[in-house]
This record gives C-alpha cells, structure tokens and sequence, in this order.
C-alpha cells in the first residue's frame, strides 16, 4: 500500500447566518421523515502509520487508545486503516472517519459543527 499523498487539513468557518446544513440541503421536512443516503467516497483506505504523527485528528486516535470497553487490538491505531467520507455531496470536505481494524471490526467517528480542522489526503 502506498503512502498518502496531497494530505491537506480544511479549517470550516461558521457562516453569517444559516438555519443548518440539513435546511440548507433538504429543506423543511415532516418529523419522521427519512432521509435518503448521501455518503460520498472522498479518501481512499490507508494505513495510519502512513501518515504524519498529528496528522490525523488527536482525539479520535486517543479515543480508541483509552477505550477499555473495546478488545486490545481495537486500542492500537497504528495497525489501523482509515478512511474518509463526505456525509452529503455539498459537504466541502470529509466529515466521517471509518478506522478498520486488524480483527475485521469498524470504529466510527463523526465531525460536526464548525471551527473544526478536518484531515483529508488523496
């Protein structure tokens, strides 16, 4: 596997005014409504020792560090693979984080909000 290129870090600003980003994409809709699936593929699966120390964001890597609820090879991010996704094709860069690990099992984190620096590479 090849080490990530372009690796890029997105600062978001909050805007002037805006109602939210699901108004912004979808409109109002009834409570109860289903919202159709818009996960968008934005970085490829890479291992995280590829990628510089910092890099990635600190507190995912420390959340499975300490996690004692999970099995041990799951609080060892370096043998881990991640990967990045856009929630919604209008999204401007990845916002979920999806890390793989050796045994097969998947850990997920969510960016949300603004002012918030957001890893991508290519």
């Amino acid at each position: 596997m090849t080490a990530p290129s372009e690796l890029t870090t997105v600062r978001l600003k909050r805007p002037e005014y805006s109602p939210g980003p699901i108004v912004d994409r979808f409109g109002r809709f009834p409570k109860g409504t289903v919202l159709p699936e818009t996960q968008v593929e934005c970085c490829p699966k890479r291992r995280v020792s590829d990628f510089p120390p910092g890099f990635l964001k600190r507190n995912h890597i420390e959340a499975l560090e300490h996690n004692q609820k999970i099995a041990s090879c799951c609080r060892h991010p370096e043998n881990h693979k991640v990967k990045a996704k856009k929630s919604h094709p209008a999204e401007k860069c990845a916002d979920i984080y999806i890390f793989y690990c050796t045994c097969g099992r998947k850990h997920r984190f969510f960016c949300v909000g603004y002012e918030d620096v957001r890893p991508e590479w290519r």
